[in-house]
């Protein structure tokens, strides 16, 4: 059983090391199709998305000119903002109709969010790995323990000469 818990947690380790390589192209994938299609038509996801923007002083998924391409815009040609004002350096009503980097945040969502999902795959990956380190040792001085105890406890052979 303990040999089984050990291989769960090293293979948990490894895989939070071997995953960190493809946090980015997951992010690609989902969050840019998440600003571009569901942004203001989803009122979950717009707030998730102006939360993110603020938190994490970004704009866009990829950069901020991913707004130039979202349905939001699109399909409310009466909107004049370029980017939703979550984007905006100050926010105030209507900032995002300037889109220049003095007024919004430049840097990408996905940059961001990768490099917090990486710093907790690197901490889950290091917490895996050094319970594995622990119960190895753990192992070691059990299989140690074991030969010690057996010698004490296993009746020794006593020949009789005296026959």
């Amino acid at each position: 059983m303990l040999l089984l818990i050990f291989l769960l947690e090293a293979v948990a380790g490894v895989i939070a090391y071997v995953y960190q390589e493809q946090v980015r192209s997951e992010l690609t994938l989902s969050m840019n199709g998440t600003f571009n299609s569901y942004y203001y038509f989803d009122q979950g996801r717009t707030d998730a998305i102006d939360k993110l923007q603020r938190k994490y002083k970004c704009c866009g998924a990829l950069d901020f000119e991913d707004w130039r391409y979202s349905r939001w815009l699109k399909e409310n040609p009466d909107v004049k903002n370029k980017v939703p004002d979550s984007c905006c350096i100050t926010e105030t009503p209507f900032c995002g109709v300037r889109d220049h980097p003095s007024n919004i945040h430049d840097d990408s969502c996905i940059g961001a969010l990768e490099k917090q999902i990486k710093d907790h795959l690197n901490i889950l990956g290091a917490v895996g790995l050094g319970f594995c380190l622990v119960q190895v040792f753990g192992m070691i001085f059990s299989c140690c323990l074991y030969i010690s105890i057996r010698d004490y406890i296993r009746p020794k052979k006593h020949y009789n000469y005296e026959r």
